[in-house]
């Protein structure tokens, strides 16, 4: 997990941020790192009305000032003698949250209900927040009335890349801090299988064709997943894993193991220029897709 020295959560005044901020919290207080709430909102533009320009912006820092101390009073009535922090922006809601979240842990994020991200996190500035962060970023979905975390099981892709490689890092650092489970899975498509395939797993038909003997298949790959497992369960002894290994997409089989999980964590694959090729990436896919939280994870050495 990211050496940060705080936790920073996007607040926009809905039941939603304020859950992710109690969750936020809780996460906060085990790693004993202060909490950052963090709203923000552009200055309207100046009118040829001076009197009605300034209205506007003091109505607007006033909203302001209540949905951070409204924050405030919930999240201490949840977590007595938390350490918190308020920043309040007038600019563009992204440019405030990735500033706030330079030398963070995690910067955590609301969202509501399947592929919606709540309000003034819409659409291009979770995907902005999620591309640029130099932080592992938490859209979390979940129960404001019961935000958790609990102690069902974290959920990570691992197919042998750096990246996946970085993400079951945290994922399993994150596991041993809150006591809970990993659900380790690998998935192969027919494609990949066959471009993969070692000659045991190849059987001759005819004089010329060869056919996958997918059963040899789904057993090389079990094996080359507890390969990758090996050295995360020395590591970290008092983690239960289950390793799933499965034909068939990701996303689809990261979706299914969510269904008896609290959280996904996924790699990121870049950012910045390349952010229209992430949209179509598995991190990307179980954003718009998951009803539970997603971890895209990105280390400092990822920034470009």
């Amino acid at each position: 997990m990211n050496a940060g020295t705080h936790i920073v959560v996007g607040l926009d005044g809905s039941d939603t941020s304020l859950g992710a901020a109690k969750w936020a919290i809780a996460v906060a207080e085990k790693l004993s790192q202060p909490l950052h709430l963090v709203h923000s909102a552009p200055s309207p533009a100046r009118t040829s009305d001076d009197d009605l320009s300034q209205q506007l912006i003091d109505s607007l820092a006033a909203e302001g000032v209540e949905v951070l101390s409204s924050a405030v009073a919930a999240v201490r009535e949840y977590a007595p003698g938390s350490r918190l922090m308020t920043v309040l922006g007038d600019e563009p809601a992204a440019t405030a949250l990735l500033t706030a979240a330079k030398g963070a842990t995690m910067v955590v994020l609301g969202a509501t209900g399947r592929g919606t991200v709540e309000r003034w996190l819409l659409g291009s500035t979770a995907v902005r927040v999620v591309n640029h962060a130099e932080c592992p970023v938490v859209v979390w979905r979940g129960d404001p009335a019961d935000p958790g975390p609990d102690t069902s099981p974290f959920v990570v892709g691992l197919d042998g890349s750096a990246t996946s490689t970085a993400a079951a890092e945290f994922a399993f650092t994150f596991a041993d801090l809150l006591g809970v489970p990993i659900t380790a899975v690998r998935s192969w498509t027919d494609e990949y299988a066959i471009g993969a395939a070692r000659p045991e797993t190849l059987r001759p038909s005819g004089p010329t064709s060869l056919l996958v003997d997918w059963d040899a298949v789904a057993r090389t790959e079990e094996t080359r997943l507890t390969e990758i497992l090996a050295p995360f369960r020395r590591r970290f002894p008092d983690v239960p894993v289950d390793a799933v290994s499965a034909r068939g997409s990701a996303p689809r089989e990261l979706l299914r193991a969510l269904d008896d999980a609290q959280l996904a964590v996924v790699g990121s694959r870049g950012r910045g220029r390349i952010a229209a090729a992430l949209l179509g990436s598995t991190s990307q896919n179980l954003l718009h897709r998951a009803d539970r939280t997603v971890i895209v994870y990105r280390d400092t050495g990822e920034v470009s």
